[in-house]
Parts: structure tokens; sequence; C-alpha cells
């Protein structure tokens, strides 16, 4: 199983590893940054009496809601390929169809600088606006916001990617895990964080990467240093240093790291992986890195314990 859609820095590779760190005793789960939420999706959290869902983007928060009732979503999109329907394509050869759904990706692309995020009432799910989302997502990761996320929305079978999205939303087992899901938040991190805090939560954060390279000494992110700057990683770390829950948070390393949670006082552990994209280093891999501040083989927080908890996985 996987998440619904992919996402730019998506974690359904990683997922096994970063849910074997997570405590099985937690009664509310949230992933603060969810994104596609792939490690809810991947992995169990039947356990859990909450599943928070929460993303700062509008249009993946209005997504999420329309794929809870799963039913009606899947009317909407189907509803789409009909004449008339947003997703209709009147071309028999291939070429010309394929030339078809570029084109719309590029104009609709193009329209989303304008006002395609704004005004959602999240009292009345937006089912139109979430079918133009699910072909931008579909089509490129993070189409809408990523530098340079070219159209891909075709198969090798020559079908639209979103067929896949369709398709999932007819199994049983996503009707299972979009029933589980039964909080869906669209708040800024610290919001999230201070309302869901507490003994019995469990926060699994996937910020946006201030660093692409694993040394932290190449400056770059993934196109997002201009709504997630230094000012957010550091107010992240200080709400994460008060926080009741216990967490682990993903990222690449960066020096700052080392004074906002230090070693003897959190649980580092580290793992090797193939990056996916040809814009990183030659030898193509990369170092993930999880700061937890409890101790995962107890389940018990750290309460800033003076013991060397560096580990490395491989």
């Amino acid at each position: 199983m996987a998440a619904l859609t992919g996402w730019f820095g998506g974690k359904n590779s990683m997922s096994k590893w970063i849910y074997s760190y997570i405590p099985k005793d937690v009664k509310t789960y949230s992933e603060v940054f969810s994104g596609s939420m792939a490690v809810f999706f991947n992995e169990d959290f039947s356990q859990c009496e909450n599943i928070v869902f929460n993303d700062y983007n509008k249009l993946q928060t209005n997504f999420m809601i329309c794929c809870k009732d799963y039913d009606r979503m899947l009317k909407e999109l189907e509803l789409a390929f009909l004449p008339g329907g947003f997703l209709y394509c009147d071309k028999k050869d291939v070429s010309e169809m394929k030339k078809h759904y570029r084109d719309l990706y590029t104009d609709t692309k193009t329209a989303s600088k304008c006002d395609f995020y704004d005004n959602l009432d999240f009292d009345m799910p937006n089912y139109e606006k979430a079918v133009i989302y699910s072909f931008m997502i579909t089509s490129a990761f993070n189409a809408c916001h990523a530098r340079g996320a070219g159209f891909s929305g075709i198969t090798k079978t020559n079908k639209l990617k979103i067929t896949t999205l369709i398709n999932k939303l007819k199994k049983e087992e996503y009707h299972k895990k979009l029933n589980q899901l039964n909080k869906i938040e669209c708040l800024d991190f610290e919001e999230l964080i201070k309302k869901y805090d507490g003994g019995d939560t469990f926060f699994y954060l996937d910020p946006p990467y201030k660093y692409t390279d694993g040394d932290g000494t190449h400056d770059q992110d993934y196109g997002s240093k201009d709504i997630f700057g230094d000012s957010a990683h550091k107010r992240l770390a200080i709400i994460l240093q008060k926080s009741k829950a216990r967490w682990s948070l993903s990222y690449y390393w960066f020096k700052e790291l080392e004074e906002w949670f230090p070693r003897d006082k959190y649980f580092w552990t580290t793992k090797e992986f193939h990056r996916p994209s040809a814009s990183f280093s030659n030898d193509q891999k990369g170092i993930e890195l999880i700061i937890m501040n409890y101790d995962p083989t107890t389940g018990k927080k750290l309460n800033n314990s003076n013991v060397s908890n560096t580990r490395t996985a491989v």
C-alpha cells in the first residue's frame, strides 16, 4: 500500500524505517507536515484513537477532505472525463492526446498562480478544485509548487496517471485508512502542535528541508526557502523543545541541529539512501536523519537525560 498520490520529498520508500522507531502505544498520531501522509498510509496505526492530518497547503487539505468522501470524489473524478468535464479529451491519436493533456497541465499551472489557491471554504469541500488539483499532483511531483515541475502525467501504457488515484479510491484498504483519518487541519505547525500537544500524542515531522546536500554545505532546498526559511526552522525547534508529546523529526543534517537538539539529550539515527533526482551529487547517495525526543527501545520520553543516543542504521 502507498499514499494516495506521490509527493515531492514524500516518504513512501522510507516509511518502514521511520515507522520502526515510532512507539506503538500512542493514542493520537499526527503528521504535522502531512503532504501525502505517506507513513500513515503505508503502515499500521489501527491502535490509535485519533489520526490527525495537517497541511498548510489549502489545496492539499481540501483534496484530503474530499477524498474522505471517496464515493463522491470518485463520482466527481469520473464525471471530469465525460464531455464538458475538465479532463475530457476527444483526441483519438495518442500523440495528440498527450499534447492535449500537456497543454492542459501548463495552462492550469499558470492559472494556479492566480486565484486557484484562494477562497476555499473548509466547511464545504470544493470538489471542482479537488479534481483539478488531483490532475496537477498526479502529473508532476508537487506540481503547483516546485520549480521546473514539468508534465509527466502519462503512463507507459498511455493512460493518465490520475487513473491510479481513481483505482485506489475504489479499494477497501484505502476506504479503511480514510475512515480512520478523523481530524483534518490546515494550520501552521506551531498552532497544530499546541492544539494536540500532550503525553498521549505522537508527532511525526517532515518539514521542507533546509539543504539538499547531506553535509549541510549546499544552500538549496525543495523550492521552499521563501515559505519555510531559517526563521521557520528555528521556530520549529523551539516549539519541539517545549513539547509534552513524543515526536520524531526528519531532516538532512545541517549545523544548527547540533545546537538545537544536542546528541546527548536527543536520540539521533541515520540511514543512507538513494537520492531520486539527477540534480544531486554524482554518487546519488544521501543521509536521511531522524531526531527523537524519546528512547525508541523503551518508548519513554528522554526528558533531556545526559545519555549518548546516537545510532546509525544501514
